[in-house]
């Protein structure tokens, strides 16, 4: 088995709605990079989030008591906290 990473050049700045699929293909074209069965695609989750519009304001965010009592314990902003929170199932 061959493992080969190959980058894709100038992926575009994605925006909320945006379709990740599309710029994939329309990318790997303009780069000359042919997909074949089983290729597999990694994207940083931020990209993922923004596209599907999940942005917050950090001085929106309402924290909760329990978003606090973590923050306290684990140094984080209390805010974060908060956003990982209402993200988490457990």
């Amino acid at each position: 088995m061959k493992l080969e990473l190959t980058p894709v050049p100038d992926f575009p700045l994605v925006v909320p709605g945006d379709d990740l699929a599309g710029f994939i293909l329309s990318a790997c074209r303009k780069a000359n990079i042919a997909i074949q069965d089983g290729d597999i695609f990694v994207m940083a989750q931020k990209i993922v989030s923004k596209a599907e519009g999940r942005l917050f304001n950090l001085n929106d965010v309402t924290v909760s008591e329990q978003a606090v009592d973590l923050a306290q314990k684990t140094g984080k902003d209390a805010r974060i906290v908060e956003l990982v929170l209402r993200e988490s199932r457990q």
